[in-house]
């Protein structure tokens, strides 16, 4: 082959090297650009009752019932959300696995027995993950005629790969009342309970009592090695998730599932 066919077939192969190279480009921009905007909606669950009474001194904010817990996720699925897990999240924020195009978290606030009585059954029928966030001093009590969840309910839920369980402090206290030395006691306190009944967690999660936070709490439980910090209203985009600084939206008495498309569309 003489020198003019060499130069040639350079001149193709550098031609073909930049093609590739800017297809790769384009590729990887488009994944970028379709992350940009994917809004990530985490609801917020609390207690559940079979009949809703006439009145409630929380304004029907904090109970709910079986039946529209189960509309709101056939609602949800129908919608084309994928209900995804904490620890996909995580995985999927780290670039482990992929997210899906519309993700939705769904989490239970205090350890109320009723997230097991009525609402993990749903949980298992829809194949659905959740995740539960319990008050550690509350598990296996009755207060005010509230029952709470057992370490047994906790761990069958846990086991099924369907329910993680996180931390909604120990005493259900306000975290910026207190001092450094009480806030690292109770958030270490009430993952060491967890652990000795649940097993070692690889992700650490917690949920603040009233939403209650100062930029000081968010850094004593960072070094305190909690890995997702949950206090706000609102949405998180995934473009930047700030695992210190998780939103929610909370889910009243019987708000339907078209209502919480609403609100994720207003957001």
């Amino acid at each position: 082959m003489n020198k003019r066919k060499w130069i040639i077939l350079f001149i193709l192969i550098l031609i073909l090297i930049i093609i590739v190279m800017i297809r790769l480009f384009v590729f990887h921009q488009s994944k970028s650009n379709q992350k940009v905007d994917v809004k990530i909606p985490i609801l917020l669950y609390h207690n559940f009752v079979t009949t809703v009474p006439e009145s409630d001194p929380d304004n029907f904010n904090y109970i709910n019932t079986p039946q529209s817990f189960e509309e709101n996720i056939k609602t949800i699925l129908e919608d084309g959300y994928t209900i995804i897990s904490m620890t996909e999240l995580n995985d999927a924020i780290d670039g482990k696995i992929e997210l899906p195009s519309k993700p939705i978290l769904i989490t239970f606030d205090d350890g109320y027995y009723s997230n097991y009585e009525y609402i993990y059954p749903i949980l298992q029928q829809y194949k659905v993950k959740a995740s539960i966030f319990i008050t550690t001093d509350k598990i296996g009590q009755e207060i005010d005629g509230i029952k709470y969840l057992g370490w047994k309910e906790c761990l069958e839920m846990q086991n099924s790969g369907l329910v993680e369980i996180g931390s909604h402090s120990k005493r259900h206290i306000f975290y910026d009342k207190l001092s450094v030395r009480e806030i690292r006691e109770d958030v270490v306190q009430s993952y060491k309970i967890i652990e000795e009944n649940l097993g070692k967690k690889d992700l650490k999660m917690f949920a603040y009592p009233y939403g209650a936070h100062t930029n000081e709490t968010v850094w004593v439980l960072k070094v305190s090695g909690i890995d997702f910090q949950i206090y706000d209203i609102g949405m998180n985009y995934f473009k930047d998730f700030n695992k210190d600084f998780i939103k929610r939206i909370n889910i009243p008495c019987e708000m339907t599932g078209k209502e919480i498309l609403d609100e994720i569309q207003k957001q």
